[in-house]
Formats: C-alpha cells, sequence, structure tokens
C-alpha cells in the first residue's frame, strides 16, 4: 500500500454523562485526535485517540499533536509503502512509547488496507462472520440510589454486566454502592443472569485492596480491576494471592512487555487491553496472542471516546475472544463527528462496510496539519 497523503485534525466531543475518577479528575470533554490516512488508490482510512487521558499512557493532546506532526508522520513518508502489518514497527524505530500517538497512524493505515480490499476490518483481523458484539456497563462514583438507577437502565438495555467503581474512603461507601447494585439485580427480571465487576483504577494499597476484596466476597465479583498503583507489580500479586476474586491488571499492562513480565511473575489472573495503551491493532492482537497462549483470560476496553476509536477497538473483540468488552464510552458522548455504530439487547452492531465502517464528518474537525507525498 502506498500513502499519498495523511491529514491529522482535532475534534472536542461534550460529554452528556461527565465522569471522574481519582486518576482523571473531573472530564467534561474528550479532546480527540483524528487520523486520516489517504492512499495512491484513492482509498482513505481513519483513526480517532483520546488526547485528555494522560492517566493513562502519559500523553496530552498537545503531546499527542507534536509527535505526529513532528516526527512520526514526516519520518514515515520518507518511505510511503507500507505493509500494514509492520507499521508499528517502523514507528517504534522512530520514537520510543508515544503508543497513543503510534495508535492513530496505525489504525487509520489498517482502516485504509481493508477500504482498500473492500472488507471490514475485523474481517481481515479474522473475525469471520462475527456481527455484534456483547459489552459491559460502567457506574461511576455516585450515590447507592443513583447507581441502582443506572443499574436498571443498563438491564433495560440488556447489558448483564456492571462495572462498579471502587476506592472510597471509607470501604463502606463503596460496600453500600454495590449494596445497591446487588439489589436493582435482584429485583429486576434480568437480574439473575447479571454479575457485578469492581474497578479500583489503582486507588488502594496493597493491605487496602485486600481488605476490601475480602469485604466484597459476598457480591461473587466477575473481576477486580486494577486494584493498586500501576507500578506495584508485587502488590498486585500480593492481593491476587490473598484473594479469591479474578484480579485483572489494567494500567499496569500496557504493552506486550509488561504483559510478559506480569505473566512470568504470576502477578495478575487477566488483563485490560486498550489499543492506546499497546500502541495498535497489530500489538494489541499480539498481546490478545499472548494471553490466549497462556490460557489467560482478558478484556477489550477502551476510555470514553467517540464511535471512530470504538469501532477499531470492537474489531478486535471481533477476531478473539474476550472475557467482556468495556465498549460503551460512546454512548456516553453527547454530540460527535462519527457514526455507524448502533446497539441492541446489549450487544454493539458492527458496520458492514469496509474498513472500520464509520462515516466520519469531515466538516466537523478541525485541520491541524496535512501531508502530501
Amino acid at each position: 500500500m502506498r500513502i499519498a497523503a495523511i491529514s491529522v485534525y482535532t475534534a472536542d466531543l461534550p460529554l452528556a454523562q461527565p465522569f471522574g475518577h481519582d486518576s482523571s479528575g473531573l472530564i467534561e470533554r474528550l479532546e480527540e485526535v483524528v487520523v486520516k490516512v489517504e492512499t495512491a488508490d484513492g482509498a482513505a482510512g481513519w483513526s480517532e485517540v483520546r488526547g485528555n487521558a494522560p492517566y493513562v499512557t502519559g500523553e496530552t493532546r498537545a503531546r499527542v499533536l507534536a509527535a505526529l506532526t513532528d516526527l512520526l508522520i514526516p519520518r514515515l513518508l520518507e518511505d510511503p509503502d507500507v505493509r500494514p502489518a509492520s507499521v508499528c514497527r517502523r514507528l517504534d524505530a522512530i520514537v520510543s512509547g508515544n503508543t497513543t500517538s503510534k495508535a492513530a497512524i496505525e489504525i487509520a493505515v489498517q482502516d485504509a488496507a481493508a477500504r482498500e480490499m473492500g472488507v471490514p476490518l475485523r474481517r481481515m483481523l479474522g473475525g469471520g462472520g462475527v456481527d455484534t458484539i456483547g459489552i459491559h456497563g460502567t457506574l461511576p462514583f455516585c450515590d447507592p440510589a443513583e447507581a441502582a438507577r443506572r443499574t436498571l437502565d443498563y438491564l433495560d438495555k440488556g447489558i448483564r454486566t456492571i462495572k462498579v467503581r471502587a476506592g472510597l474512603a471509607p470501604v463502606d461507601r463503596d460496600l453500600a454502592r454495590l449494596d445497591a447494585v446487588a439489589e436493582a439485580l435482584h429485583t429486576h427480571p434480568a437480574g439473575i443472569q447479571s454479575r457485578i465487576a469492581v474497578d479500583a483504577n489503582q486507588a488502594w494499597t496493597p493491605k487496602e485492596a485486600i481488605r476490601a476484596l475480602r469485604a466484597f466476597e459476598r457480591f461473587d465479583l466477575a473481576w477486580a480491576e486494577q486494584p493498586v498503583a500501576a507500578g506495584d507489580a508485587a502488590g498486585l500479586k500480593e492481593v491476587r494471592e490473598a484473594t479469591t476474586t479474578l484480579v485483572v491488571a489494567d494500567e499496569r499492562c500496557a504493552t506486550p512487555r509488561d504483559l510478559l513480565s506480569l505473566i512470568a511473575a504470576r502477578a495478575a489472573d487477566g488483563f485490560h487491553f486498550k489499543l492506546c495503551k499497546a500502541g495498535g491493532i497489530a500489538r494489541l492482537m499480539g498481546m490478545i496472542a499472548i494471553a490466549e497462549a497462556a490460557g489467560l483470560p482478558y478484556l477489550v476496553g477502551q476510555m470514553d471516546e467517540g464511535q471512530l476509536a470504538t469501532a477499531a477497538a470492537l474489531a478486535c473483540a471481533a477476531a478473539s475472544a474476550p472475557l467482556s468488552c468495556e465498549l460503551w464510552g460512546y454512548q456516553r458522548v453527547g454530540a460527535q463527528p462519527f457514526s455507524g455504530l448502533t446497539m441492541q439487547e446489549g450487544r454493539i452492531h458492527l458496520p458492514e462496510g469496509p474498513g472500520l465502517g464509520i462515516t466520519v464528518d469531515e466538516a466537523a474537525l478541525s485541520l491541524v496539519r496535512r501531508f502530501e507525498v
């Protein structure tokens, strides 16, 4: 595939439901970076990445834009003939880290390649005839009554797994919210088929995590996500060995190297994979292959993002077998220049069009810079 041009845009997406936790603070809008890759054969591939999630990758939108426009795109276009499977390696040779910036280019290249072939990207990845993906819902920090209301709303939409934010002190505040969720499940006709998970977003020390998860045992949690600080692999292992709940690494598990280290140390029971952490589709699919070879479960997820970013993660999920998918965030966006995804009975219906299948309103984007070969 030969690249003819690459354009970089920004887009601010207001959230209909602002959210926050210890790592992020209050987020009221998504500061997105959008990349368009045009090929010599006339195809156009797109990608979208979050610019205001430094708590996940350390990158701000300004840093993503600088990495793209000052370094990655100019160097990549020195040889515009690319193979999608090798783009990650080429980008890694230019600069270390900067996984969000690399994902922005690599996903757009993958989308363009699939559009040139005239097939959905998920089928190019091995997704076959998978047309829908089930998802789980997430609850922010909120009072018990609001947690119960949101749980019932998820159940009405066909969603059967509810992941609850945890990590408030004292732990009784988390218990009150979990009790409200459990009661809502008990009262809803579909509740018997449902389950609860928690995500502490690094909120606890190992000892705090052990006490909390033992207190949560009565809820028979599906999993507990990132209970300790991302840098504390030993603490993560301590929690895993001292509790009965499946312990999932998220912030700790960013790259294939991180994943291999966690598996070797037996520090986690499972993993949460995201494109922005992995650095693109090829890297994420490689991490999936490693986890499956180790016989360990994994989630495919994202932060709150628009439909374009969600479609890229869905393509990966369609070509794999995740324990669950956290790909609901686009529903919280008040307005966005992307369309093509629909959900029914707790499952997202994937577009049938080529590539990611998402329609992009280019006029609604703000052009930063265009590079032509």
